[in-house]
């Protein structure tokens, strides 16, 4: 099925994954696929493959990339679905412990679904994936190097330590010590009497809204209202954000909140993608981690070691292997990458603390740092966009 534009058609495809890889008799699940095709392009053309992070994708996410480096007609745009979000997820009714949502696997995916589409479009690839993603095209290249000739990893996390204090760091720099000490109060007088009751979550939402207003260059603006919004009292400030999420963000901090709450998912609601983020959730809790605290009593984060701990327990049944030790070590790999690599970096992004160092050399490819931008800061505006496609399109020529 294609939809069609006056620049470009989109196509949607379905292919079938094992649940396991390793598993010749291992059961299928449905994995989305979206191909945008400018009408310039030709099947030989560069294939810019966008590896799908934690997050359910449509129509507009890949014509995000398309507007993002500059409308380019010779490039053909492909994202991949990543397993267990949206509609790539396997047929049991119970969501609740998506234990077939593994690094290695998804890595598998992605491998099968190149391998397949290559049939068709057959000219130079690039691998692409930003934040959760930007590790796993790297750990992409360094296990499958004959499918790409080259990745872009932008804001590429590639420390996964079960906690993480680099996050709250950068937003106090971001926010300013005023404000931050003005929102962490208001955190403070939501600390909750049990898990996962009524304060627990307007403590996960004000989280929530303040991430995105911390790494979104598009959400800065908000930032002077939040600094009045915080001289109120706590309640009103909770009515203000939500009617900022309601009217401005599509509920998306809402349903953040909700989905780290939920103890028990069913297929119909992780098909609508609003809970999303429980599925992150397990990831994090079996092989991510990167849960955020803060280095002072006095800070944004006010969870500790255990409160991590119990929550994976309530939410799936056993403590959480990431707390035993790190799993996941994509900055082992990027010094034996095979093929060159675009690294894209922001100096203001409260993830820059677990990327690649401003100043890392890179044998092959090269690093853009951006010291004012945010997260993902060439998606942010086109020239920074146009800049990283172009020093793309030269390592392939």
């Amino acid at each position: 099925m294609s939809e069609q534009n006056k620049e470009y058609r989109i196509i949607h495809k379905t292919i079938q994954q094992p649940i396991d890889h390793t598993d010749p008799n291992s059961k299928e699940f449905p994995q989305r696929i979206w191909i945008l095709f400018p009408d310039d392009a030709k099947s030989d053309s560069p294939v810019f493959f966008h590896l799908g992070e934690e997050q359910k994708l449509d129509d507009d996410k890949v014509i995000i990339l398309y507007d993002s480096y500059g409308k380019r007609n010779d490039i053909i745009y492909i994202q991949v679905e990543h397993r267990g979000y949206g509609h790539s997820i396997t047929n049991e009714s119970d969501q609740s412990k998506p234990s077939y949502v593994k690094i290695d696997q998804v890595l598998a995916d992605y491998h099968k679904a190149v391998q397949k589409l290559k049939m068709e479009y057959n000219g130079p690839w690039i691998g692409a994936g930003y934040s959760y993603g930007g590790g796993l095209v790297i750990n992409y290249a360094a296990e499958y190097p004959q499918d790409v000739n080259v990745i872009l990893s932008s804001s590429g996390v590639i420390d996964w330590p079960f906690m993480m204090s680099e996050y709250d760091n950068q937003m106090k720099i971001n926010f300013g010590e005023e404000l931050y000490s003005l929102l962490s109060d208001h955190i403070h007088n939501l600390e909750p009497n049990e898990m996962f009751d009524e304060n627990w979550i307007e403590r996960e939402f004000i989280i929530a809204c303040l991430h995105g207003i911390a790494q979104k260059e598009e959400f800065k603006r908000f930032q002077k209202a939040l600094t009045k919004m915080t001289r109120g009292t706590t309640d009103e400030l909770l009515a203000q954000l939500h009617k900022i999420d309601d009217n401005f963000a599509d509920n998306q901090a809402m349903n953040y909140a909700l989905s780290n709450a939920k103890k028990t998912l069913t297929k119909e609601e992780a098909r609508s993608g609003k809970y999303s983020w429980r599925v992150w959730r397990y990831q994090q809790c079996y092989e991510t981690g990167v849960f955020e605290v803060s280095e002072n009593s006095d800070g944004l984060f006010t969870r500790s070691r255990d409160d991590f701990i119990n929550e994976g327990i309530a939410l799936f049944g056993e403590e959480p292997p990431m707390a035993k030790g790190q799993k996941w070590f994509p900055r082992k790999m990027v010094k034996n990458l095979k093929i060159p690599l675009i690294y894209v970096n922001g100096g203001m992004d409260p993830w820059s603390g677990l990327c690649l160092e401003p100043g890392y050399e890179i044998e092959k490819g090269c690093y853009f740092y951006y010291p004012n931008a945010r997260h993902c800061p060439e998606k942010d505006k086109l020239k920074r966009g146009k800049e990283v496609i172009n020093s793309i399109l030269r390592v392939l020529d």
